[in-house]
């Protein structure tokens, strides 16, 4: 009995193992609060995306990130937003005031990732809004510069209080299929396992997967660089196509 058992528990590694590898890598954040690896972006837009999120970090301590990426590779867009915030830790750990707009060129997804901090007032519904008013029509016309400028500043109105964007409001989130939410369960229990043993390497933190906030320690980050607080992300936010 205990020898299958340990033969199961062998067979569940692999998977995720095998699973883990294949997720998509997550960038360096390297000070850079505009990645554009799908290469959609002008560089003036790039450069001015650059200047409006610094000016809205010195002028509010709000930090704003975007992320384009060619692909998911078959990765959920909901799962790898959490490992993205939980690498770049947008937002100071005092306030949680981190969003981060992320977008799949390929599987025609986006989504805003928002901290918790700022859950209030950049609501899940907001977030939707944004990104099926703002953003979409112009990526459907292959305008990403203009959709994602406009989407970026539409995130900073929210916060604000001034965007009124209008539409139907969608109120939840698609839910992750059963087979999603069991792999991920499978991981968490393993990487924990992992951990426990000394295993060391990459791994996912359990809380915001289910239901806790990321926390964790500022330490990684460079105190004097103007990136990273240790912001905190709960799941805040909306994922929606084009």
């Amino acid at each position: 009995m205990r020898l299958s058992f340990l033969f199961s528990l062998l067979a569940f590694y692999l998977l995720v193992t095998s699973f883990t590898f294949a997720q998509i890598k997550v960038p360096p954040h390297e000070g850079r609060w505009v990645h554009d690896e799908a290469n959609v972006l002008s560089p003036s837009t790039v450069a001015q995306l650059e200047q409006v999120l610094k000016a809205e970090r010195d002028s509010t301590s709000n930090q704003i990130a975007i992320l384009i990426v060619p692909s998911l590779e078959g990765e959920d867009i909901d799962g790898f937003g959490i490992r993205v915030a939980e690498a770049w830790k947008a937002g100071s750990k005092e306030n949680d005031n981190g969003v981060i707009f992320i977008i799949a060129i390929q599987e025609r997804k986006m989504r805003i990732e928002v901290g918790q901090g700022l859950e209030g007032v950049l609501t899940d519904a907001l977030s939707s809004r944004i990104n099926r008013n703002e953003v979409a029509p112009q990526f459907r016309q292959g305008n990403y510069d203009a959709g994602v400028a406009a989407g970026t500043m539409a995130i900073i109105q929210a916060i604000k209080g001034t965007y009124k964007g209008d539409g139907p409001v969608r109120r939840k989130r698609g839910g992750k299929s059963p087979l999603t939410t069991i792999i991920i369960i499978i991981v968490i229990i393993v990487i924990m396992f992992r951990r426990k043993g000394g295993g060391g390497g990459g791994y996912w933190a359990a809380g915001p997967l289910l239901g806790g906030g990321f926390g964790g320690s500022s330490s990684s980050w460079d105190s004097g660089s103007d990136y990273g607080g240790g912001g905190s992300f709960g799941g805040g936010g909306s994922s929606d196509s084009w």
